[in-house]
This record gives structure tokens, sequence and C-alpha cells, in this order.
């Protein structure tokens, strides 16, 4: 994003795919490293802050995914769950095609800001299915903007109802950029933590 621009570097997948394999190895490597000094400074767990889909597909084909990145990845979450780290991996977007692959490699929890893209039904399936929890906040695209109290109360206890244990429960850090009144998110919280109270 910040060395080629996203065209470029997208056009270089294909037409540069050596110098961007010996690129993709260099910043491998780091991460890497990165990985086992949080390791050895008591970390335990990362999150890969990545942003791979649009509104309804991957940035790129989900094969050319699986060639040039599943590996890169893989090594990633081995270097943490060797390490007893937890793995999370954010993503904006729609990513559905990638999920079982990003679960093979090691991925513990889905952190997406807009689960409703999914459903939440097929995405409670799919995670289920794959053995991977859900970190998320309520829907900032489709329901948090709303305003709507009982709508955002709704989904927020339908969130937790077919994610059950396998949720993990967030904030988004940038109300203001969504157009979101920090009352409307209180909403959220406040089902959240009366499920976890009611859950105990």
């Amino acid at each position: 994003r910040y060395l080629r621009k996203m065209e470029n570097y997208f056009a270089d997948l294909l037409w540069e795919r050596q110098n961007v394999d010996r690129l993709h190895g260099i910043v491998t490597d780091l991460l890497e490293e990165m990985i086992t000094r949080w390791a050895e400074a008591g970390a335990d767990g990362i999150i890969f802050c990545e942003d791979w889909g649009v509104q309804n597909r991957l940035l790129i084909h989900p094969d050319m995914w699986r060639e040039v990145f599943k590996p890169l990845f893989r090594r990633l979450c081995s270097a943490a769950r060797s390490r007893g780290m937890f793995v999370i991996m954010h993503s904006c977007g729609y990513v559905y095609d990638i999920l079982d692959d990003l679960a093979e490699v090691g991925i513990h929890a889905m952190q997406f800001d807009q689960p409703a893209l999914y459903g939440l039904e097929c995405l409670s399936a799919k995670l289920r299915s794959c053995c991977m929890a859900l970190h998320a906040p309520v829907d900032i695209q489709r329901v948090l903007p709303t305003g709507d109290r009982s709508r955002i109360e709704k989904e927020a206890r339908r969130m937790v109802e077919l994610f059950q244990t396998g949720f993990i429960a967030k904030d988004y850090p940038d109300l203001h950029g969504i157009g979101v009144a920090p009352e409307w998110d209180t909403w959220a919280y406040e089902v959240f933590v009366e499920a976890a109270s009611t859950a105990a």
C-alpha cells in the first residue's frame, strides 16, 4: 500500500512476481522476528491488520491468494502458535472464500467490523465449521450508524446468541469517522456486558 501503491502492487503480482516474492520474503522475515520478540516479552497473542476484501469479493482471485500469500501466513501463524500465542486476523470486506484457508494456516479468530456483510447466520455456521471465533463490534456499516437503539440492541443479542462462546466483543476505535455517537455504541456494550454477566 505504501511502498508501491495498491494498483501497482497488484500489477506486480502478475508482471514482477520474482521481485514481489523477494519483497514478501524480506517482510515475512521481519514479521517473524517481531513475533519472536513479542513472545519473549510475554505477549500472549498477535493480530494481523489486513484488508483483503471489498463489499462482495476478495481484492485478488482466491487462487492467487492461496498461491502467493497462504504460505506466508502459514509461516507466521506457525511462528506464533509454536510460542503459545493466540492469532487474530482483521480484514475489512468480504473474505468468505478464504476462511477455510485462514483456519488451516492457524488463525484462531477473525476480526470483522462488518460482520453483517456475510449474514450473521451464515458467518456463524462458517466460523464454527472452521473452529474460529469472531472478534467484532455490532456492524459499523449497516447497524451502528442507524442510531436506532432497538436495532442495535437486537443485533448485539443476535451476535451473542449465534456465536455463543466463539464471540469476542469489541468496540470500534473511530466512532466519529463513521458518524456514530458514543451513546449508540454504548447500547451494544450494555447488551454484551449483560450477556457475559448472565453466562457467568
